[in-house]
């Protein structure tokens, strides 16, 4: 790990955690930001950087920039909020009953919800309410839609000014069918049977069951690793879903928790040596307690160690994939690309998961098989 890396983390274990920075000599504000940036931590770096003082304070024109960064997302939020509260009260006067997922309620896990940056709202509706729900979001002011639901998959997208919000009619999709079938019964539960409702400053905000929300975050941030990169903010959104259920300052709200539930899921997905690497991470350099990561394993060092370069590589949605971006044209050229393809994204996996890129591998065979080469 770079000196520059270390004085990354020191400040975002001191926004997670609110505890005083340890620097180990003089920060290098370009290099560190560089970092926040790509993993889109900036707004939380930029908190905890602009109350230092002396020799390890940013400088001035960096500290404007810092404040300029924190004011844009504030004001981005309380826009959200607005739209998300009119949203949620729209579908519950017409007897739709939402779930908030994702970017708002995470940030409501994090010392100060101000400073986890998102982009949208994503709120699940499931597949027997979707249609209505998307008819009535249509008719909210401001609204702009990407053409009919029945052409959406997994969500519809609907923009309010330069705001979008996901409509779900599933959380996640899966190519194995057995993996479908099991995720249907964890969305089931944690979505529609024990979904519950958070105080929000007076307003009754819909969440899902706390082990839903744990499991949903590291399977949000797990697909975002196997696809496009992820970066330390979905990380951190996992770390602070555990701090907040299974730390020992979780409130009343939060406070119920079935660790066997959330053990059933996690090996249900296949998922146990994924969930216990990120959790080597997010103990050794994000300094979630030990005793906050269910199912820890300190032998996954040496694996963890080859995550950590992925993601300190790849960031937040940035992976560099010129091979998908480089698609031919015709019929034959792209079924020969697509085919490509799923050995790309095997090699990519295998190098840190092996026995999930196997099964990922064994998935896609069969399904590019059958779509590819049985259709006559």
């Amino acid at each position: 790990m770079t000196t520059t890396e270390q004085q990354y983390f020191a400040l975002m274990r001191a926004a997670l955690w609110q505890q005083p920075v340890e620097f180990n000599g003089a920060p290098d504000w370009k290099g560190i930001m560089g970092i926040a940036r790509h993993h889109t931590t900036e707004v939380l770096v930029a908190d905890v950087a602009s109350r230092l003082s002396g020799d390890n304070a940013p400088s001035d024109a960096l500290l404007r920039e810092m404040k300029a960064s924190m004011r844009a997302n504030l004001i981005n939020q309380l826009e959200l909020k607005q739209i998300l509260t009119t949203a949620i009260t729209a579908l519950k006067n017409k007897g739709i009953e939402p779930v908030l997922l994702k970017g708002f309620g995470l940030a409501l896990l994090y010392p100060n919800p101000n400073l986890r940056q998102f982009g949208d709202i994503d709120l699940f509706v499931g597949l027997q309410q979707f249609h209505e729900a998307c008819k009535v979001l249509r008719t909210l002011p401001g609204g702009y839609n990407w053409g009919d639901e029945v052409d959406s998959g997994r969500h519809y997208n609907i923009e309010f000014g330069h705001h979008p919000m996901e409509v779900h009619r599933v959380s996640a999709d899966f190519v194995n069918s057995k993996d479908l079938a099991v995720y249907a019964n964890i969305e089931q539960d944690g979505l529609v049977n024990n979904r519950q409702t958070f105080d929000f400053e007076g307003f009754p905000l819909p969440v899902p069951s706390n082990e839903f929300t744990v499991f949903f975050t590291f399977l949000h941030a797990w697909e975002h690793f196997t696809s496009s990169g992820v970066g330390w903010r979905q990380i951190s959104d996992v770390a602070m879903a555990l701090h907040t259920y299974l730390g020992t300052s979780a409130d009343s709200q939060t406070a119920s928790f079935d660790l066997n539930k959330l053990h059933t899921w996690i090996t249900a997905m296949h998922l146990m040596k994924p969930w216990q690497t990120f959790g080597w991470l997010m103990v050794a350099y994000l300094g979630l307690p030990e005793a906050e990561m269910p199912f820890y394993n300190s032998s996954c060092r040496r694996k963890a160690q080859k995550l950590y370069a992925r993601v300190m590589a790849e960031g937040n949605f940035r992976r560099p994939n010129r091979y998908k971006h480089n698609k031919p044209k015709g019929r034959i050229a792209k079924k020969a690309h697509s085919f490509i393809g799923i050995f790309v994204d095997f090699f990519q996996l295998a190098k840190v998961f092996p026995a999930q890129a196997f099964r990922q591998l064994s998935t896609a065979l069969k399904t590019s098989f059958s779509k590819n080469f049985q259709k006559k």
